[in-house]
């Protein structure tokens, strides 16, 4: 067994545990029975968002300040009553306040989980391992979301029909299970330089991100491939389920199938990372997102449901290997902040976003808006692919030039 197994494959069980997550088909179909469209929907969406807005930043400071472990743990639980609240959720209002509570847990969860996992893995002297492990405990968490949609699709067709709110309820519970798994982790004991003040830590850690082109690339890269996949993952549902006419149970399968294949493809994240390398891994995962929202578009079949099949691949591929490399250019005392301020700046820009294309969804289309939302991410995409390309042909200079000083 290899240095800290045991440790890894807890990790693995945490994110089990909290991925058996019986409303990913269905909180959006929930939500949009007792709102009236798909702007409404967006607008209790940003909520969410603009509730990470305000406390990303602060958890992450709270994370490399007071360690990983006490993240996951308020995370899950605030998680957890957040997805109550909006399974008995039935009026705007209500909506909203779940969605701020839900979202409070997600920024605890981000400042911990992948700061966790590498820190974790540079104790262990693994740190070169993190792409594959992560892309491991992805695959982890595909399997169980996979078997929770059909269970939750089973569960609104044939045993309580139309009972969409189980679905959430029910996971609030397992979510608080989950929640207990995380006293069996081990905080990762890597040395980190304590700052006097969190003032100080922000704007250590925004300097860190500021002055480093090529991370503010990599988080600008994440922002504009994480937006094309989220407002999919937002339309997706009720695409399948009003556009396609499938029914829940079918969606539920849908979906598992979609997370197999995406959990299978995050397995082979390491290979696909090797095999490509740092210029051509980013450009493979544009161009497949970009491609199959141009197909979603064309083909106004049923068979168009094929296409969601690359987008979960992306989906699963685009974490381990963007973060992959901005781990590897930051240091453990900023780790928790340079990702609060990446998912600060993802959550800044999607908010307004979300609803312009909740509003174009209602009045054109969801198939329509995503061709739009393609065709603006497109240029912003490739321009900063040129600008990476160089950034890492730089890279590998100084890397031979230190190479050679050294012989």
């Amino acid at each position: 067994m290899a240095r800290g197994d045991d440790r890894i494959n807890r990790y693995f069980l945490f994110r089990a545990v909290t991925s058996f997550t019986l409303w990913l088909p269905f909180w959006t179909l929930w939500a949009n029975e007792h709102l009236d469209s798909l702007f409404l929907l967006t607008v209790v969406d940003a909520a969410f968002w603009t509730t990470m807005i305000v406390f990303q930043v602060p958890a992450g400071l709270m994370g490399d300040k007071y360690g990983r472990k006490p993240m996951l743990l308020i995370g899950e639980v605030l998680f957890a009553a957040g997805l109550l609240v909006f399974g008995l959720s039935t009026e705007f209002w209500q909506f909203l306040v779940s969605n701020v509570v839900w979202a409070m847990g997600v920024c605890f969860i981000v400042s911990g989980d992948t700061p966790f996992l590498y820190d974790t893995l540079l104790e262990l002297n693994r740190a070169k391992e993190f792409i594959t492990i992560q892309a491991k405990s992805w695959a982890v968490m595909a399997v169980m979301n996979a078997v929770a949609c059909v269970v939750g699709g089973v569960l609104v067709q044939w045993m309580f029909p139309e009972r969409l709110d189980l679905t959430l309820i029910i996971s609030a519970g397992i979510g608080l299970a989950g929640s207990l798994v995380v006293l069996l982790l081990h905080e990762p004991q890597v040395e980190r330089v304590k700052f006097g003040s969190f003032r100080i830590q922000l704007r250590d850690g925004w300097n860190h991100v500021r002055t480093s082109r090529a991370i503010l690339v990599l988080i600008s890269f994440q922002i504009v491939v994480e937006l094309g996949l989220y407002v999919m993952a937002v339309f997706r549902s009720v695409y399948m389920n009003y556009d396609l006419e499938l029914n829940y149970i079918s969606v539920g399968v849908f979906y598992a199938g979609f997370l197999i294949v995406g959990g299978l493809a995050a397995t082979q994240a390491g290979k696909v990372e090797l095999s490509l390398g740092e210029k051509r891994s980013l450009w493979f995962l544009l161009l497949t997102l970009l491609g199959s929202f141009t197909i979603v578009f064309l083909v106004k079949s049923a068979e168009a449901i094929l296409v969601q099949f690359p987008i979960y691949i992306v989906s699963f591929l685009v974490s381990p290997i963007t973060n992959g490399y901005i781990n590897k250019r930051v240091d453990s005392q900023h780790r928790s902040t340079v990702v609060s301020i990446a998912a600060f700046l993802f959550t800044f820009v999607l908010a307004p976003i979300e609803i312009g294309f909740g509003f174009i969804a209602t009045e054109w289309g969801t198939r329509e808006s995503l061709l739009v939302l393609a065709a603006a991410l497109a240029p912003v995409g490739l321009y900063l692919l040129t600008v990476w390309n160089k950034e890492v042909d730089i890279s590998r200079r100084s890397k031979r030039v230190r190479t050679l000083k050294q012989l």
